[in-house]
């Protein structure tokens, strides 16, 4: 037969052992894309699909804004291509 406590755990001590099994909230962040949305991190967002810096495949309801803008050296070059032509 197993051993057998002697005395009653206090209500204190149970409490203080069991302290950090409290239910957290979960981690919220707001979409880089709507700036409205708040999501969960490693979740794609639900009104533009964004994930990562990039939209998954589907029909969103919402436009990427993210994917609109272009890189800043990639619109430096054509405008510096098209001024040598004219010259």
């Amino acid at each position: 037969m197993a051993p057998l406590p002697k005395k009653k755990h206090t209500r204190a001590r149970k409490g203080g052992r069991n302290a950090h099994n409290a239910i957290k909230l979960p981690a919220l962040s707001i979409c880089p894309c709507s700036r409205r949305e708040v999501i969960q991190p490693h979740i794609a967002c639900p009104e533009c699909g964004n994930f990562k810096g990039r939209t998954l495949k589907g029909d969103w309801p919402q436009v990427n804004l993210l994917e609109q803008q272009e890189p800043v050296g990639a619109a430096a070059t054509p405008a510096s291509a098209s001024e040598d032509s004219e010259s």
